[in-house]
């Protein structure tokens, strides 16, 4: 009797996990809603005369809690990043540039634009990701003396 009830509620958890890892797949990765419907459909689902180890949802907790800490700072790194483009506006930077001879351009920055992928730089006309920024100001890089 127990093992018909394990095996429709496997049938079910199963469905629920499915169902719940199909709606991230577009995202690549677990959601905070994915993670709640499995870990309520592992509660709902699980047999009670072998209950789950308390110990593992705790740890499972904990871990989504440090994976939501760790998104958020990376939300306000994101946002410190967006900030930093801004305050360019103005400044002469270089930036590398493979279509040019040197590999580089170096030009006022005369706005920001902002693409699903980060910030962009305007120079000449031409937006250059943030990444591409090599120095502000203008700096003249001199080799190393030996000394």
């Amino acid at each position: 009797m127990v093992s018909g009830v394990g095996s429709s509620s496997s049938s079910s958890a199963s469905n629920a996990i499915s169902s719940a890892l199909g709606s991230s797949a577009n995202t690549q990765f677990v959601s905070q809603n994915t993670f709640l419907t499995l870990l309520l459909t592992q509660l709902k689902n699980q047999d009670p005369m072998n209950p789950q180890d308390s110990s593992q949802f705790v740890s499972q907790l904990a871990q989504f809690s440090s994976l939501e800490q760790m998104t958020q700072l990376n939300t306000s790194f994101s946002n410190v990043l967006d900030n930093t483009a801004t305050s360019m506006i103005g400044q002469t930077v270089t930036v590398a540039d493979q279509s040019s001879s040197t590999g580089y351009t170096t030009g006022q920055v005369t706005g920001v634009v902002y693409f699903s992928n980060g910030p962009a730089v305007q120079i000449n006309g031409v937006n250059y990701p943030l990444s591409a920024v090599q120095n502000v100001g203008n700096v003249v890089a001199n080799a190393p003396t030996g000394g």
